[in-house]
């Protein structure tokens, strides 16, 4: 199935966790002035208009980013500065724009980086190259890839690549039960071949996907382990809402409140970047206060 379409669902609380994550990763290994390989597996568009209509529909970037920016730059822990500051001088502009996970890596990278993006969804393919067009001038052309084919076959073709310090991004849009299988699967063997990488594997909280979710990561965390039993494995977790908050309503009637079925998401981090787990200590307490509804936010963090 392809109908996922991340323009409904831009700049919610999941993006939030998940970029400020891939925000802080690129920022620590950008204190090295040394390349990087870059994979995104699950490109989507790279950016997002937060004012039309899919955007309003949910009203997930209302509850989520916009929320966040609203509130005064004072309170915000040290640790999410760089990424509000980024993300709020694109939506200041007109039209609002929330960046998605391949424009934060062009924008980010460093020169002579190699960055691999693939989307199979053939429109956000092609919004895709488009809105990354302008950014990757400043990159030679060999050394960024985009390209519409199967994210998991193509991160396991392709790696380990000629640079071999790097990331994985790993973001599927889980509408198929076989999504959590393959995800762990493909990881599982991309990380034999490339053990450096640090992985970073998004996850949703469903409450009727919970064993899915759990042998995903299970599988995932054994195959690290039994490889490197001295490997770190960091997950994350930010919950804006009770496991049992969702009540099934029909946004036809209900434009913008509907309560959705994600009550939270997490990220798996195989090799953290050193002082993650710190930034997300300190960051995470934060995002749960201000994003959760009616006082339900929650998080953790631990090392597996």
């Amino acid at each position: 199935m392809l109908s996922y379409l991340h323009g409904f669902h831009a700049g919610n609380h999941a993006d939030i966790l998940k970029h400020f994550v891939l925000f802080y990763t690129l920022e620590y290994l950008n204190k090295k002035n040394k390349p990087y390989s870059i994979f995104d597996t699950h490109s989507g568009s790279a950016l997002y208009n937060l004012s039309d209509q899919k955007a309003l529909k949910t009203g997930e970037a209302a509850r989520g980013i916009q929320k966040l920016l609203a509130v005064p730059g004072s309170r915000i822990p040290p640790a999410l500065t760089g990424y509000v500051d980024f993300v709020s001088s694109l939506i200041k502009k007109n039209p609002p724009c929330y960046p998605g996970s391949p424009f934060i890596e062009c924008s980010l990278a460093l020169s002579g980086a190699n960055l691999f993006f693939t989307e199979l969804h053939k429109a956000e393919f092609e919004a895709l190259r488009s809105n990354l067009a302008s950014l990757l001038n400043h990159l030679p052309p060999a050394f960024a890839q985009i390209v519409s084919e199967d994210g998991f076959a193509y991160l396991k073709k392709h790696t380990p690549p000629a640079i071999k310090r790097g990331i994985i991004l790993c973001d599927p849009s889980y509408e198929e039960k076989s999504d959590y299988i393959q995800a762990s699967e493909t990881l599982c063997t991309v990380h034999k071949k490339w053990s450096a990488a640090q992985i970073l594997l998004w996850y949703p909280l469903l409450q009727n996907r919970a064993d899915d979710i759990n042998g995903m990561k299970m599988r995932l965390i054994s195959a690290v382990k039994n490889h490197n039993a001295n490997a770190e494995v960091l997950d994350a977790s930010l919950c804006i809402d009770r496991e049992d908050s969702h009540v099934e309503t029909s946004l036809k009637d209900a434009i913008g409140s509907a309560k959705p079925r994600l009550y939270g998401s997490g990220l798996l981090v195989i090799n953290p970047s050193w002082g993650l787990r710190e930034a997300l200590e300190s960051a995470l307490p934060f995002l749960a206060d201000t994003l959760g509804v009616d006082a339900n936010g929650s998080w953790s963090v631990e090392m597996r």
